[in-house]
């Protein structure tokens, strides 16, 4: 990728970002939105401090029966689970992706603050928060997440069956310092 190609949506006059189709128009401010967040992580713009990078969790029966650690959720119940950040960076979320056999609700908190990043107690069902591999559901304004944060889900199963379920936030780990 050519040093213009990558700076090239950075340069859109809020002319040609307000003609763009509303799905091109929400991934440029998405873009720009992880450009700032990582200005004010940084105090500068991204240089190589920054890398591609994946947290997750999964409960599924090759892991375990229900009931066990990262184990099959039972029909109809509900499991706690959390990602914790590594303290060597922070991490910028920037979309959710998983999988699962069935449908299921999730509602997520930051246990440092007991902050929710969900509306007010409402779990939301997978289908509208969690994208897949192919098409990552986009959070359309970056999610930063400090070092050694930790956030907990609560999973409900709703398919009525016993369920695998796969989460990952998918985004990019900001060093304090240049890598290596």
């Amino acid at each position: 990728m050519s040093a213009q190609y990558s700076n090239f949506a950075l340069r859109l006059t809020e002319a040609e970002i307000q003609a763009l189709d509303p799905a091109s128009r929400a991934q440029v401010m998405a873009m720009l939105d992880l450009r700032q967040a990582l200005f004010d992580i940084l105090g500068s713009y991204p240089q190589d401090n920054v890398l591609p990078y994946f947290y997750s969790f999964s409960n599924t029966a090759r892991r375990g029966a229900p009931g066990t650690p990262n184990g099959a959720i039972a029909a109809n119940s509900t499991i706690q689970q959390s990602i914790k950040i590594s303290a060597d960076s922070a991490f910028v979320a920037c979309s959710v992706r998983g999988a699962s056999l069935g449908d299921y609700l999730a509602f997520a908190r930051m246990d440092s603050s007991d902050r929710q990043i969900m509306n007010a107690g409402e779990p939301v069902i997978n289908t509208a928060f969690v994208g897949t591999a192919q098409r990552p559901a986009p959070l359309h304004k970056p999610l930063l997440l400090p070092a050694n944060t930790t956030i907990s889900f609560d999973i409900t199963d709703i398919s009525g069956a016993q369920n695998d379920v796969y989460f990952t936030f998918a985004g990019f780990k900001v060093y304090n310092r240049r890598v290596q």
